[in-house]
């Protein structure tokens, strides 16, 4: 493939990252309000409630979606530095950030499961969210190796 439209590609998934990454800080305030109010959240199923008044939810005194608002803040800066910097060494914290999400929402899944014994349709919405960007994140690294 020509390296101009490698570079085309990794624009545009550096951008579906940046826009995801979005979504993900919109989730996190939204949900992180909740929390920090003590106020019910909208949610489809009653999930969402009892994560929120888990004491599970709240690891080392802070509210999970705190976790979730930094990493997804963090990408998006990331991912716009991206897009005005030639540094292409931004892809390592970015790729650092998005593996730590992923393993993140890995631990917080298996804990409603198995330790809250409920689930949160906006933290399953996110960790999707997270995977995806994972992914994305993953094919920018691969693609920006075989450039060099």
């Amino acid at each position: 493939m020509p390296k101009k439209s490698l570079e085309v590609i990794l624009k545009s998934y550096n951008r579906a990252v940046f826009i995801l990454s979005l979504a993900g800080i919109l989730m996190a305030i939204y949900v992180l309000q909740s929390f920090i109010r003590q106020s019910p959240i909208v949610c489809i199923n009653s999930g969402c409630e009892l994560v929120r008044k888990s004491l599970s939810s709240y690891p080392l005194g802070i509210p999970v979606p705190a976790f979730g608002l930094v990493g997804y803040s963090l990408l998006t800066l990331f991912t716009f530095l991206r897009t005005i910097s030639a540094n292409r060494k931004l892809i390592y914290a970015i790729l650092g950030i998005s593996i730590f999400g992923v393993l993140f929402v890995s631990w917080f899944t298996y804990t409603e499961l198995f330790v809250i014994k409920a689930v949160c349709t906006w933290c399953v919405v996110s960790a999707v969210n997270m995977f995806i960007i994972f992914f994305l994140v993953v094919k920018i690294y691969q693609l920006e190796v075989s450039i060099k």
